[in-house]
């Protein structure tokens, strides 16, 4: 499964999407089920991604582009909805002027599996459209995904909307690589916790339910 995650990875960087589901049908002719695929063929391919950016291999426009392939094919590995509806509503979207969706996909895609229903903003998303959706929906969990050291800075404004608005309750959860670098930075911006990838996306929302249900809220 190795190499096929590889290949996938490849098609994004070759901005190729039909090589990128020729992948996913090969593995799925080999016998991996619907449900499989995401975990084992599309999140190793999206980690390959993720490293070689990180590591200089392909640069800015390239992983830009190939986010966009990866975004395009999201449907043909996504898990079949089989979980009870859990009742938990959660906005995912990523900072305005961060246009990469990789960690927003694959935290949204896990919270919908798990049976959470999820509130995707997409990309490039202004601190008061977070506002707007958080007063339409009445919904407590949102995750912030920013790429880049600037965009993360920028999740302070979306705290300070919130408190101006009245919504100090409303939990921010982050996401991106300049929080993981640097975990004194989801504080300073006035988020509750960091998001690191999709198992954490999970543990973390759900204790947030859990805590929120003994104290009534």
């Amino acid at each position: 499964m190795a190499d096929d995650a590889a290949k996938l990875y490849q098609a994004f960087v070759s901005q190729d999407p039909a090589a990128a589901i020729g992948v996913i049908e090969k593995v799925k002719r080999s016998g991996t089920e619907q449900g499989a695929l995401f975990d084992s063929l599309f999140a190793p391919a999206m980690s390959l991604l993720g490293g070689a950016w990180a590591s200089g291999a392909i640069d800015e426009y390239t992983f830009t582009q190939a986010s966009v392939i990866a975004e395009q094919i999201t449907s043909f590995v996504t898990p079949p909805a089989t979980a009870q509806d859990t009742g938990i509503t959660v906005i995912v979207g990523a900072m305005h002027r961060d246009y990469h969706a990789i960690d927003k996909n694959i935290v949204g895609a896990a919270l919908k599996e798990a049976g959470h229903r999820v509130i995707d903003l997409g990309v490039d998303v202004r601190p008061a459209e977070y506002l707007e959706r958080i007063e339409e929906t009445g919904t407590r969990i949102v995750i912030v995904c920013a790429s880049m050291n600037a965009t993360a800075n920028e999740v302070a404004r979306v705290r300070e909307i919130l408190t101006t608005a009245g919504l100090q309750d409303v939990v921010i959860l982050v996401s991106g690589g300049p929080f993981e670098a640097d975990p004194e930075l989801a504080r300073q911006v006035g988020a509750n916790g960091v998001v690191r990838g999709a198992e954490s996306a999970l543990k973390l929302v759900e204790r947030i339910a859990r805590d929120r249900q003994k104290a009534g809220a």
